[in-house]
């Protein structure tokens, strides 16, 4: 681009310089004298508008989707109360580690003392945490002849969330029948944690002595019987294992679908579950608990933000200390490529 311009304003003074010395005009002596101090004046205000205009990531959206066009707006500003600015914006988008970033240059003008947006669009085919950056600037004098370029490697963050699908699964008797400690219980069906009162009925025959409601059954004047409460405690645990030698942008894209699959067809199922996976940089498991589809939303958003971890050891003595004195009724792994593992073998109709 700028060999081009330049190549353009050498051919003008050549062509100028031939009619000069063809002919003994007044007027081309002058057109000699601009032409030649030009670029001169055109860098005096290059420098200038070079530090007058900026730009500004203040319409990118924070959410997207998988193989949806993500619109992004970035502004340009001209501080400039003389110059209007002609301008050609580089921006990228695409993942932080990937090498393949999609690249398009936008041209536009901005006038003095004003702003405008710059639209720009994408799609992505991988899930996760998506950087659209306004890489450089180049500005172009007054004639659009010579221009210079401004590094600004500005960026901002665009998480695209994967489909929400229901997948194959059984919910067994085991785990429906599964209480788990909790401080929350189920209004719709009982338990035996005499703790919670789940609804207080008259007496029937089959009903323990013990379980007599006697305060009740006297203000009533008849045999009134307390059913007991159902824990909604997390009965299946879903952990989310992402070793740095099995790390990929298309694996971890396939974690987030999986994951999300799962979470939201188990609150489907009405079966409470817990997404956990180890933070490395806090030494920590993040456990995130999902009773309905708001904690699923919430689960993958923040799974966006994983890193994968590099020491087996230290993982799995978080694991142990954060799930000590903690049962579940079911363990289901997710690993590195997003397929489910139970029991060490990797399955397609999953049985929780």
């Amino acid at each position: 681009m700028v060999v081009r311009r330049l190549t353009g304003y050498l051919a003008a003074l050549a062509g100028i310089l031939y009619l000069f010395f063809m002919y003994n005009e007044t007027v081309l002596s002058g057109i000699l004298v601009l032409v030649l101090i030009y670029p001169v004046f055109s860098m005096f205000c290059l420098l200038k508008m070079r530090r007058r205009v900026s730009t500004a990531m203040e319409r990118i959206p924070p959410v997207g989707e998988k193989n949806q066009r993500i619109r992004a707006g970035i502004v340009v500003r001209n501080r400039s109360r003389i110059w209007n600015c002609r301008y050609i914006l580089e921006v990228s988008a695409g993942s932080r580690s990937g090498s393949r970033r999609e690249r398009s240059r936008i041209r536009g003008t901005v006038g003095a003392a004003g702003e405008t947006t710059v639209w720009c669009g994408f799609e992505t085919d991988i899930c996760g945490n998506i950087e659209v950056t306004a890489e450089y600037i180049w500005i172009f004098d007054l004639l659009g002849v010579f221009c210079i370029r401004r590094r600004i490697h500005e960026g901002q963050s665009v998480k695209v969330m994967p489909k929400f699908e229901l997948m194959p699964l059984e919910v067994t008797r085991k785990t429906r029948e599964f209480q788990a400690d909790s401080d929350e219980y189920s209004g719709e069906k009982r338990g035996d944690d005499p703790s919670e009162i789940y609804q207080v009925r008259e007496y029937q025959r089959r009903d323990p002595l013990r379980d007599i409601h006697w305060k009740m059954s006297a203000k009533e004047n008849v045999l009134m019987v307390k059913e007991k409460g159902f824990p909604l405690g997390c009965v299946v645990l879903i952990w989310i294992d992402l070793p740095v030698k099995e790390s990929s942008l298309a694996g971890f894209s396939r974690v987030l679908e999986t994951a999300a699959s799962l979470s939201v067809t188990l609150v489907e199922e009405k079966c409470v579950h817990m997404a956990a996976w180890y933070d490395e940089r806090g030494a920590r498991i993040v456990k995130w608990p999902v009773r309905n589809e708001e904690d699923a939303y919430e689960m993958i958003w923040s799974l966006m933000d994983a890193e994968c971890y590099r020491d087996r050891e230290k993982k799995q003595v978080c694991y142990d200390d954060a799930f000590r004195g903690q049962d579940f009724s079911s363990t289901v792994v997710i690993d590195g490529q997003g397929n489910i593992i139970r029991d060490g073998v990797k399955v397609e109709l999953l049985q929780v």
